[in-house]
């Protein structure tokens, strides 16, 4: 097979962008780049996992959706090799002139694809997960795949927090030039804005849970914490969004789930296609997370819809947060410390509610708004390829 390199003619003459995502879900959610993207006259090509937000990227976006045959969650060296022989033939066919990946796989396969065939690409750091917490031949072999895959001088690699930044320069995985810290995946502040919801009576305080259903992501935590939290305040509701695999042993087992639903702990409401008028019913959104996040986008939302926040003191979860100003920051896996915020929040007058709300917001609109994002994406395309992502009017 011919690896035949774009030449800068082709380069600065080519409209094609492809941007992959582990989920079809995750390329949705990004909609407001591609949109973007599209209209200054690219050729848009998205590709990830296939979902049920595969046909809304086709008939709501108009653009093309390429299914990746990709398992996140999978540790298959064999199935790897097949992602990367994937993304090697796509961008053969299609020859773009830059590509864009986002989350663990396609950072790292999709990289080295483009690498071999001479065609720049950002990758998008959304959180390490459980890749900080590789060992032995594991860890030698992930870190290695990363190196090779960011050591072209064409790959350029954005970050959502600087922590993640630190982990990979201090393991010496990417050259600190090619670097870029973004405020997580951005939030639209306009679509996400406060309702306009009154404060609940406290005894009646709703906290929310939106995110899959992983042990990592605090949501054994967050049903313990509740469960105290009802010895005090009996009437205190616990709503769990989110996706759970019951075959899939990193999610809460069903069992104890099951068990919190029946025991009127908690509300479990599944998944959901808008969760802004969940959002817009609670007081107070939660997330214990002990996991090493990007931005966790529940949270983004949240604070963009005025809502105060609680969250683990952890990698990425804690970058919304300002403790006691718009929420409170707990200690990673303390169920303790957890439920005292809870009742700390409950016990809150109306005003000082209020006030966190506004902070939330503010910290949203200031900070974490998805145009700042779009536009480090922008510049950095125009940087890499010489053409312009301004609106082409021609």
């Amino acid at each position: 097979m011919s690896n035949q390199k774009l030449t800068g003619n082709e380069s600065r003459t080519n409209r094609v962008i492809m941007l992959s995502c582990n989920t079809a879900w995750n390329v949705f959610s990004r909609k407001r780049l591609l949109i973007t993207l599209s209209g200054a006259g690219w050729d848009v090509t998205t590709m990830a996992a296939a979902d049920t937000f595969s046909d809304r990227i086709t008939t709501e976006l108009s653009l093309p959706f390429i299914s990746l045959p990709m398992e996140s969650d999978s540790t298959s060296i064999i199935q790897d090799f097949r992602l990367f022989l994937k993304f090697l033939s796509l961008y053969r066919k299609y020859r773009p002139a830059i590509v864009l990946h986002i989350n663990n796989k396609p950072n790292i396969y999709g990289t080295l694809a483009a690498n071999m065939l001479g065609i720049p690409s950002i990758s998008n750091i959304t959180g390490l997960g459980i890749v900080a917490e590789k060992s032995g031949i594991m860890k030698v072999l992930v870190y290695a795949l990363y190196r090779s895959a960011f050591s072209s001088k064409n790959a350029r690699v954005f970050f959502q927090n600087n922590d993640d930044r630190k982990f990979f320069l201090d393991n010496r995985l990417v050259a600190p030039d090619k670097t870029t810290v973004i405020p997580g995946s951005g939030v639209d502040t306009e679509r996400f804005a406060p309702s306009g919801k009154d404060c609940s009576p406290p005894e009646e305080t709703c906290f929310l849970y939106n995110g899959r259903l992983l042990v990592s992501k605090g949501i054994e935590d967050f049903i313990e914490a509740a469960r105290k939290v009802k010895t005090v305040y009996p009437r205190s509701t616990f709503i769990i969004l989110g996706e759970h695999d019951t075959e899939n042993p990193i999610f809460i087992d069903n069992a104890t789930l099951v068990q919190a639903i029946e025991q009127g702990t908690v509300v479990y409401r599944g998944t959901v296609d808008n969760v802004i008028p969940e959002v817009a019913m609670a007081d107070c959104v939660v997330l214990p997370s002990r996991y090493r996040e990007g931005v966790p986008r529940a949270l983004l939302e949240a604070a963009a819809m005025g809502k105060p926040l609680i969250a683990a003191n952890s990698v990425g979860t804690r970058e919304p947060v300002s403790h006691e100003k718009n929420g409170y920051l707990v200690p990673p896996a303390d169920i303790d410390a957890l439920k005292d915020a809870m009742i700390r929040f409950i016990e809150l007058l109306p005003e000082e509610k209020k006030r966190f709300g506004a902070e939330s917001r503010r910290i949203a609109v200031e900070h974490f708004a998805d145009s700042v994002v779009i536009g480090r994406y922008t510049s950095t395309i125009e940087a890499l390829t010489g053409r312009s992502t301004e609106k082409d009017d021609a």
